[in-house]
């Protein structure tokens, strides 16, 4: 081997392994402020707690992220988008209402301390994260809409459906807004679905 093409070779290992520790470093930071987000929500959240959380100067998150905005604006997208997902996946408008509804709220239970600090966040968040949580709201309204037009057993005109839907969503919001708690065994949503059901029924049926 030449010694250009030696020197070359080095250069291409030192690179990757550069660029290996700069992902691990990434994904470091998202999982601990990911953690952080879930037990502070966004606005009590400094990028000096970030750092010491890990182990990391401020200056290594600004290298990455820039701004403490732009880090909590890509966990929190991620998590709009995995909500989406996990919907849509879950939540299709030909099922029965009974199947449909008990798959929204699994899926409302896997993603509910995200959507509690982001509710209670709302007001503050940057307007790219409000539209996108706005929309995904939207989104869901729309299944649910789909799913009744799907299952006619109660005839409702579709201004009377989305008064319903909306006052359905209004008391889900009222439940993710009264979580206190947030640890992985405690759940306000599990622990109303009874009403939550009952709601529903009153509702729709």
């Amino acid at each position: 081997m030449y010694y250009n093409e030696y020197i070359f070779s080095e250069w291409v290992v030192i690179i990757g392994i550069r660029s290996e520790s700069k992902q691990k470093t990434r994904e470091l930071i998202l999982a601990k402020t990911a953690l952080l987000l879930h037990n502070k929500g966004f606005l009590k959240m400094s990028s000096k707690e970030i750092a010491r959380e890990c182990n990391l100067s401020q200056g290594s998150i600004f290298l990455h992220f820039e701004t403490k905005e732009n880090l909590l604006n890509t966990i929190l997208s991620s998590n709009i988008t995995k909500f989406e997902i996990d919907l849509k996946k879950n939540c299709i408008p030909n099922y029965s209402k009974e199947l449909f509804l008990k798959n929204y709220i699994d899926v409302l239970i896997q993603n509910e301390s995200f959507l509690s600090r982001a509710y209670k966040d709302l007001p503050y968040l940057p307007d790219t994260l409000s539209k996108s949580l706005n929309g995904l709201e939207t989104t869901t309204k729309n299944l649910f809409f789909e799913n009744l037009r799907k299952n006619p057993e109660k005839k409702l005109s579709i201004v009377d459906s989305f008064i319903s839907i909306d006052a359905f969503f209004a008391q889900i919001q009222k439940n993710l807004l009264e979580k206190e708690v947030y640890t992985e065994f405690n759940s306000i949503i599990r622990q109303r679905r009874g009403k939550i059901i009952k709601l529903y029924r009153t509702l729709f049926e």
